[in-house]
């Protein structure tokens, strides 16, 4: 029986000799793209999700009081224990309470008037529709609290009415008999026909019974777009635990979310269709490499049979071989796949799962030997059963 250390010295020697680099290259390819996908996969899916919110606002659900379409019924209002109680919902990113009707004032701007449209939002509402504050601040808790007369802009009022959003910052706004100051200008997709209005704290605007004068509206935002049907289920439940809402409607946009569903379902189809077919042609290679060899080596494994060499002696020689070839793609995929990992936690900013990269380390090498062993097993055996004196005959 050969010694494992000259058995693997030989092989080593006839894998460098073959330069089998090809094989190597696409067992490494697949097992980059495996690791990668494995620890990196969830927090590039919630890091698209966000992306997608930008897109649609798909992780957004709006809760609202349904009770104007009931006669009879009191306009019931949400209360501020409501909104703590949904954002202590799991993945839950951010609760913002609003209302949702209205109020319109006319504005002077040179010769001719600018109608806007004025809602009341809360601290929370930039954050919750990703807007951007391109000018001055938003609204604080501060605000929201005191029932200050002061102001956000869309960022397409600013520029009707002040020709620069930065202008706009520190203005007053003559509302009816009120005065109010603008402290900052805010943009974003998700905000809509909003971004041509002016936003106000909901308390400020129920003073004065604008737009109705109670939150009847809020807006919950999901982590990430795979938990906004988790977070819908228990809405209604959580709300009427605090108070009486007869007439709850929760919206999502269904189409779009089944839309991204879909589309994720059939890139991380994809993504593992290319990682298998990585993988089955680096096994092929292997099987196609070692039979090869074997056809190439038929007079060498004559002479060692006729020298004494036993069937196992030949036979774990070529499985050696096709194991060390599989075993270096798998290594070097790793390195590679490493390295990527480590790039890619740096663009995400999250911390680097030290367990999920060594675990799927392990089932790559562990999955490598595998593809080895498959690839080689029958070339191997084939060798192994040649007859002695058909394999010195060989040409």
């Amino acid at each position: 029986m050969i010694a494992t250390s000259d058995l693997l010295r030989v092989s080593l020697r006839q894998v460098i000799r073959q330069r089998s680099y090809g094989v190597i290259c696409s067992i490494a390819l697949g097992i980059t793209a495996f690791i990668t996908l494995s620890v990196l996969g969830q927090e590039i899916r919630y890091s698209i999700g966000q992306d997608m919110v930008l897109m649609g606002g798909v992780n957004v659900v709006q809760v609202t009081m349904d009770d104007a379409q009931y006669p009879g019924q009191p306009r019931r209002e949400f209360y501020d224990e409501t909104a703590e109680a949904l954002r202590h919902i799991p993945h839950v990113a951010t609760v913002s309470m609003n209302i949702g009707n209205g109020a319109g004032f006319t504005h002077r701007v040179g010769e001719r008037n600018v109608y806007l449209n004025y809602i009341g939002i809360d601290e929370y509402f930039v954050t919750t529709q990703s807007a951007e504050i391109i000018a001055g601040r938003g609204l604080s808790a501060g605000d929201v609290r005191q029932r200050r007369r002061v102001c956000l802009l869309g960022r397409q009022a600013a520029l009707t009415v002040f020709g620069d959003p930065r202008k706009a910052v520190g203005q007053l706004m003559f509302l009816g008999n009120d005065i109010v100051e603008v402290v900052g200008v805010i943009s974003g997709v998700m905000l809509g026909s909003w971004g041509q209005g002016g936003f106000l704290p909901y308390t400020t605007m129920s003073d004065r019974k604008w737009g109705g004068g109670q939150p009847d509206r809020i807006f919950v935002r999901a982590v990430g777009w795979e938990d906004v049907s988790g977070i819908v289920r228990q809405i209604p439940g959580v709300v009427r635990a605090h108070q009486a809402a007869p007439y709850l409607v929760v919206k999502t946009q269904e189409e779009q979310l089944e839309r991204i569903k879909t589309t994720f379902v059939w890139v991380e189809a994809l993504l593992w269709m290319g990682i298998v077919a990585a993988l089955m042609l680096g096994g092929f290679g292997i099987w196609y490499g070692t039979f090869a060899a074997v056809r190439a080596r038929t007079r060498e494994v004559g002479l060692k049979k006729a020298m004494g060499g036993s069937d196992a002696d030949i036979m774990a020689q070529f499985l050696t071989e096709a194991l060390c070839k599989s075993i270096a793609g798998g290594l070097a995929g790793i390195a590679v796949g490493s390295a990527v990992v480590y790039a890619g936690v740096q663009y995400l900013g999250c911390p680097l799962p030290w367990v999920q990269l060594c675990l799927s380390s392990i089932g790559s090498i562990v999955f490598s030997a595998v593809i080895g062993v498959a690839g080689g097993i029958f070339p191997a055996l084939q060798a192994s059963r040649m007859d002695v004196v058909s394999a010195l005959r060989f040409e």
